[in-house]
């Protein structure tokens, strides 16, 4: 017992002692919801195998040390793996567009203070100051159907456009305002309505993992 607390107590406080950029930059994001309405007619995502009630969730990674900030808003945004990303609609898996337009980034935006608001969106282009979501590789009448996610939030929320300052779970505790539609087009209409649940921002559990790896290393020293 004596031993399992200490390993408890080190790796606890190798999690507390460890910066950011030792810790590895890789951060993890999960959105979860339920789809309202599907108005989609035809491909894999139509309304007949992506029902009302459905389960959505969209996963991603990006990089704390990749991001650029808006020359107009007090907006970051971090560039998102694109590999990584996967919307996941009732079971049926759509993907980010590839090749993803010319010259443009996916980018997951933290907004703070904003001007007295906070939150999170997904843009290709973040000094336009406003959600514009994020291409897939579904094909609507329009254009590819875009991922327009965007929450907002009270603006004591964020300390900062840190990533690493937004760690943690956000769900309707202190939510003023949430979007998440797949638009048919960029400037299409909504034709898919999902309702949002919760999101979450982790490190990469590879990278938690290391952290208790390295604990045990030392409580081996120690020995």
């Amino acid at each position: 017992m004596k031993t399992t607390a200490a390993l408890l107590t080190l790796v606890t406080a190798c999690l507390i002692a460890v910066t950011p950029a030792q810790a590895g930059s890789t951060i993890f994001v999960t959105v979860t919801g339920e789809v309202e309405f599907n108005g989609i007619r035809n491909g894999d995502i139509n309304r007949t195998i992506v029902t009302a009630g459905s389960p959505a969730v969209l996963t991603f990674e990006l990089d704390a040390g990749d991001y650029l900030d808006s020359m107009i808003f007090p907006v970051r945004g971090y560039a998102i793996n694109q590999a990584s990303y996967l919307l996941t609609l009732n079971g049926v898996q759509v993907g980010m567009q590839n090749p993803y337009p010319a010259g443009q980034t996916p980018y997951f935006v933290i907004r703070n203070n904003d001007p007295a608001v906070d939150g999170f969106f997904l843009s290709s282009n973040i000094d336009t100051g406003a959600p514009e979501g994020v291409p897939t590789d579904e094909p609507g009448i329009f254009g590819q159907f875009y991922n327009n996610f965007y929450v907002t939030y009270l603006g004591s929320t964020l300390p900062s456009l840190d990533i690493m300052d937004a760690l943690g779970t956000y769900d309707f505790t202190d939510l003023t305002v949430f979007n998440w539609t797949l638009d048919d087009g960029e400037f299409g209409p909504n034709a898919m309505g999902i309702l949002f649940s919760q999101m979450t921002i982790t490190p990469e559990p590879a990278s938690i993992a290391l952290l208790a790896i390295a604990g045990l290393a030392l409580i081996r020293r120690k020995r």
